[in-house]
This record gives C-alpha cells, structure tokens and sequence, in this order.
C-alpha cells in the first residue's frame, strides 16, 4: 500500500519559502514604484524647464519656474502673472516625500538662457536632482 501526500514538515517548509518569497518581490515592488514616481515627476519638471526656456525664447523676456507651498509648478513672466500651472505634488500629481527648487526660482532670459539651479525630487530611500546650467541644458542625478 503506497500513501501519497505531504507531511507536515514539507507544508510548513513550502509555506515557509512562499512567505519569504512574496515578502522580498513586495519590497522590491516598493522601490520599483518609488523609482518610477521619481522619474516621471523628473520627466515633468524637465518638461516644464523646456517649454519655460522655449517661451522665454519666444516671447523675449523673462519666465521663472517656481514651485508653490501646494506642489504646483508654475511659470511666471516678469510681471509674477501665472503662464502656466502643472500639479507635481499630491492628489493629481505624484506621490513623493518632498520636492524644492533652488534657488527659489529658476529664471530664464530672452535669449533662453538660465540661471544655474537644482530642483530636488525625494521618494523614501531614493532622491532625483534635475539640474539645470546656464545655457539651458538639463540632466539628472541620482542622489545618495
């Protein structure tokens, strides 16, 4: 006569490496889906620098990008006139820690230049640092 099925020991051992394996593919879901936020949060901010520098460009004259109190993102003309609002913290935006610009305001003149400056974008663990120069260019970097 031949039994078939599991003792005990093998159930409470499979059930055991499930566990282990569900919670460790759980916490990489969340740093996965703090990276992602970051990085689309920074795709928006890149996003603004460019249509910021276009517009100063194109309507010969300063444009400032700031970032309010509530999250927005929001461009400025040399008269503080709101141009533009984009939601980058809370419920329509993303969800991350923590977001500021330095200096307060990224200035950009008539010919599309900037001034040098750094938005910082937090999420948990994991940080962005979109950096604009003064020509205009823009990069990433991780931070630490």
């Amino acid at each position: 006569m031949s039994v078939h099925g599991f003792t005990l020991v093998q159930i409470l051992i499979a059930i055991t490496v499930l566990g282990t394996a569900a919670t460790l593919s759980v916490s990489g879901l969340r740093a996965f889906t703090a990276r992602a936020e970051l990085v689309g949060a920074a795709r928006v901010v890149r996003g603004q620098i460019g249509y910021a520098r276009a517009l100063a460009a194109a309507r010969r004259e300063r444009i400032g990008l700031e970032l309010t109190p509530g999250g927005d993102l929001i461009l400025v003309d040399a008269r503080d006139s709101v141009l533009r609002r984009t939601r980058l913290l809370g419920a329509d935006g993303f969800r991350l820690d923590s977001a500021r610009i330095r200096p307060a305001v990224l200035r950009f003149n008539p010919r599309g230049q900037a001034a040098a400056g750094s938005v910082y974008l937090h999420r948990g663990n994991a940080g962005l640092r979109v950096v604009v120069n003064f020509v205009g260019r823009v990069r990433e970097e991780r931070l630490p």
